[in-house]
């Protein structure tokens, strides 16, 4: 098989880590656009990013097993990309926020939490070998889902933001506390080794 092709799955892997900071600039840049119709097009722009990269979790695994080139490489680089894309948006969202102390906080631990178990899979003896748990992927997932629920919710017409935005932070505070006990097992394994 061509090993160009087998590369795929990684270029995909790294292109959803670049995504991360391209769509939450864009989103930024969306929130001090002057011009509704600039605000409007910046953001579904930065949907789109994040809609299309968040898909790439799915594809680049996918495409991985069917070309028969799972690695080493991608197993340690698909969380990286995963946190550098949500990350990044929960990030931009603090700041449209105005750095509102109710979001800000639990983004720390989620961005803390993803940073520690970055480092902690590099200074490992053999770095990489901590394994992606049942309970990070779903993690993940619900990440994803609750990072995209701003677009979401404009898209379907909710465009008050006063009406859902303290609801949003709650899911926000949830996804911290799941972020923190997805940790634990990783903590575990770490300590045992």
């Amino acid at each position: 098989m061509n090993s160009a092709l087998r590369q795929l799955p990684n270029a995909l892997t790294l292109a959803r880590a670049l995504a991360g900071p391209l769509g939450a600039l864009l989103l930024v840049q969306s929130s001090q656009a002057v011009a509704e119709s600039e605000a409007v097009r910046l953001g579904l722009l930065s949907a789109l990013v994040f809609i299309i990269a968040a898909l790439t979790d799915w594809l680049d695994g996918w495409l991985a097993r069917l070309l028969n080139a799972e690695s080493a490489l991608g197993a340690l680089l698909d969380p990286i990309a995963d946190k550098a894309l949500v990350g990044a948006y929960l990030i931009a969202f603090c700041a449209i926020s105005g750095f509102d102390a109710y979001l800000v906080l639990p983004v720390l631990v989620i961005v803390g939490r993803d940073v520690a178990i970055t480092v902690l899979r590099f200074v490992r003896p053999s770095p990489g070998t901590l394994h992606v748990t049942l309970t990070a992927k779903i993690k993940t997932a619900l990440q994803m889902i609750i990072t995209a629920a701003p677009f979401a919710l404009i898209a379907v017409g909710f465009r008050d933001v006063a009406l859902w935005y303290h609801y949003w932070i709650g899911a926000v505070w949830f996804l911290a506390l799941l972020t923190v006990w997805s940790a634990w097992p990783y903590l575990q394994t770490a300590l045992r080794r």
